[in-house]
């Protein structure tokens, strides 16, 4: 099982790779590896109480900043574990504990050694979406663009590295890229607009939205006449600077 992780360092412009590959050691011990991880797991959760957001707020910068080296595993990491606990409370419909999962983790990604892209810090606007707390996404989305940088930045810093690289040319990382990426954003906020503003005709997921949107199906068809009966364009609406 291999780990690889391309990192891209905005305040110098410098790329790192490196791989972390479980195998390399022959002496690899699976069970002794899950036994590790999940030690570290509880030792974790056992200092801080996730099941109050007091107790999530509580952890420290100082957690993520212990393991400069990487640890051992990505798996026991801190804002690993704050993502794997969001991502139960929102099984169980807990939104305010999983938001607040995730606004620790996004607190602590700049200190972990693991990289992150924004696709990891825009895991909270998502939920944030999910819970219906729309306000509270569009402001933490456009903070993430200042503080973070928007992800279309991110792919451009990568687009150029590849042609400087000559891994790949720049017309075909943005076709390959870019151009979806743009496509997927510009679905996105149409898809959240409706939520926000008609969510009686909005489908239950944004993968099932993009689907009926890609096969122009009647549902979808649908959805444009009610957009269109609301003196709107979807393919023009904005969610996040909240144009309605």
């Amino acid at each position: 099982m291999g780990l690889f992780h391309k990192l891209f360092n905005k305040n110098n412009n410098t790329k790192i790779s490196f791989d972390i590959n479980l195998n390399s050691n022959d002496n690899f011990d699976p069970e002794e590896y899950a036994r590790y991880n999940e030690e570290k797991i509880m030792e974790f959760k056992n200092r801080y109480d996730l099941t109050t957001i007091e107790g999530i707020q509580s952890i420290p910068i100082s957690e993520a900043k212990k393991y400069h080296d990487g640890g051992k595993s990505v798996v026991y990491m801190p804002e690993q574990i704050l993502n794997r606990q969001a991502t139960e409370y929102k099984k169980e419909n807990k939104f305010d504990l999983a938001i607040e999962c995730l606004k620790k983790a996004n607190e602590l990604y700049p200190y972990s050694f693991y990289a992150y892209q924004r696709n990891n810090y825009e895991r909270l606007v998502d939920f944030m979406i999910l819970a219906k707390r729309f306000d509270d996404a569009r402001k933490t989305h456009n903070q993430l663009d200042i503080e973070v940088g928007t992800r279309l930045d991110e792919l451009k810093h990568l687009q150029d590295y590849a042609e400087e690289s000559e891994t790949e040319s720049r017309d075909s990382y943005y076709y390959r890229v870019i151009k979806p990426n743009i496509d997927e954003e510009r679905d996105k906020e149409e898809y959240y607009w409706l939520l926000e503003n008609i969510p009686n005709i909005a489908p239950k997921s944004f993968g099932g939205y993009r689907k009926m949107k890609r096969t122009n199906s009647d549902n979808y068809k649908k959805i444009i006449q009610e957009v269109n009966l609301c003196g709107k364009d979807l393919s023009t609406v904005s969610f996040w600077k909240n144009i309605n």
